[in-house]
Formats: C-alpha cells, sequence, structure tokens
C-alpha cells in the first residue's frame, strides 16, 4: 500500500516584534503545489512576513494524503 498526496497547505505564524507578547498570529494559505522546496516555503513566509511589518515565527506543511488500497502491481 502507498500513499498518495490529494492536498497540501503551509501554515506560517507571524510574530509582530514591536508587541511584548509573544503569542503569533497564525495563517494558513492551501493549495500549496506538489514538489514545492522547504527553501522555496520559507522565502514566500519571509516576503509575507515582511510586507506585514512582521517576522516569520514557524512554519508547517500540512499534507493530506489517500492510502491507496486497492494497489495492483
Amino acid at each position: 500500500m502507498n500513499f498518495e498526496l490529494i492536498d497540501q497547505a503551509i501554515e506560517y505564524t507571524f510574530v509582530d516584534e514591536n508587541n511584548n507578547s509573544k503569542k503569533g498570529k497564525s495563517r494558513i494559505f492551501p493549495h500549496v503545489k506538489k514538489g514545492v522546496t522547504a527553501t522555496g516555503l520559507a522565502q514566500f513566509g519571509t516576503a509575507i512576513a515582511s510586507l506585514q511589518g512582521n517576522s516569520l515565527s514557524s512554519a508547517t506543511l500540512i499534507q493530506k494524503q489517500a492510502i491507496k488500497l486497492n494497489e495492483q502491481d
């Protein structure tokens, strides 16, 4: 049995350095392209954070995968 990637999203957590709170704001971007690199996702998150005047605190790739039950060789 194998997995089949159905969809993936990226969740970024942004922190406002001007605010003393350590709690960040989380945003999820759906429909991430298959084959995207970790470097590309990090660069995108950093760019979004910069546009908001924040810094990127974390990034998490979220994947939905199906299990192929009736797989034939």
